[in-house]
């Protein structure tokens, strides 16, 4: 892959690869015993609680956090394993390339809302949860710009760039803390 579609690659595709260190994670009974309304959920979730109003380690209800959050995440895990295959395929052919983007960005925007739904109970979950959020959003973006009509991939702008590394950056620090949690918490 060309330099300059690394760099939209990354961009891009970070936010759906948020997970994918995290991927590796047995799915406990819990997560798997969710019902279908929660693979459903909209933004009506408590996202926006700040980490006061929320309990602060209590196992309980950080297991839970974790049973829906990984729900939703190993699903997305899934579809940017996906999204990767199709976007190295896709890798010499700008147009084949816009619709995998488009596309990735589609299911941001679903993994977003269903973030956003999750009614959950614990500090240390939310903390992360906002984190994805932010990431996604910075992802959002990303993607705007570089759906911009005077956007070059060869010569992405400053902003772009900026906003990559700083994805990136959220990405590895979401990873570390989510895999810590989960062993802390199994």
């Amino acid at each position: 892959m060309h330099i300059f579609n690394k760099i939209l690659f990354i961009s891009m595709m970070s936010s759906s690869f948020i997970f994918i260190g995290c991927s590796d994670k047995k799915a406990n009974t819990e997560q798997n015993q969710q019902t279908k309304e929660s693979s459903t959920t909209t933004s009506t979730g408590n996202w926006q609680a700040k980490a006061s109003e929320l309990s602060s380690a209590n196992a309980t209800d950080i297991k839970s956090d974790l049973a829906q959050l990984n729900q939703i995440t190993n699903q997305s895990n899934s579809q940017a394993l996906q999204l990767r295959e199709q976007a190295q395929a896709a890798a010499s052919d700008p147009q084949k390339l816009k619709e995998v983007l488009s596309h990735s960005n589609d299911i941001q925007k679903e993994f977003q809302q269903k973030l956003m739904g999750l009614q959950l109970k614990s500090s240390e979950v939310q903390n992360i949860r906002t984190q994805m959020i932010d990431n996604l959003l910075t992802s959002q973006k990303l993607y705007e710009l570089s759906t911009a009509p005077n956007f070059d991939m060869k010569a992405p702008s400053e902003e772009f760039k900026q906003l990559s590394m700083r994805t990136i950056a959220i990405q590895q620090k979401v990873g570390a803390e989510l895999d810590a949690i989960n062993q802390q918490y199994p």
